[in-house]
């Protein structure tokens, strides 16, 4: 998750972030880059989190983060172009699932990412795969 001092934990924010809009149509998920802070402070990598109205609500690593867009985006260093930033509403995203058979991320550019050191490579495991269990709901949600 991501937190004023930089991002925290295991890396399941594309998990959470999609099981959620699984749940709740009136949400949007949401795929961007992130600029960390912090041991991590300038180093850019992909990050999930919801979006409902103005608010920002980043639940990853068991974290009930609820921020004001704006500050929220400040704060992350988040710019809305091609390849580095990405919103889908249920049905988008029940059909990027679908799709692809993981969590994300689906459209951001692998260009844009830094290596990071394997010990905080913990924050924003990509495509981790959605499972069979999973994906049926999701199918059936279509």
């Amino acid at each position: 998750y991501l937190s004023e001092d930089g991002p925290v934990g295991d890396g399941d924010c594309f998990k959470v972030a999609g099981k959620a809009i699984i749940e709740d149509e009136s949400l949007t998920l949401v795929h961007a880059f992130v600029y960390g802070q912090g041991p991590l402070e300038g180093r850019r990598f992909e990050h999930a989190w919801n979006e409902q109205g103005s608010t920002c609500l980043d639940n990853s690593n068991g974290q009930k983060t609820v921020m004001n867009k704006k500050q929220y985006y400040k704060l992350a260093g988040v710019v809305k172009e091609r390849g580095a930033y990405a919103t889908y509403d249920q049905k988008k995203a029940l059909g990027n699932m679908r799709r692809h058979h993981h969590w994300g991320p689906w459209d951001l550019s692998t260009m844009l990412g830094e290596k990071l050191p394997d010990k905080s490579r913990k924050v924003g495991k990509k495509k981790l795969k959605i499972s069979s269990k999973e994906l049926l709901q999701i199918k059936q949600e279509l």
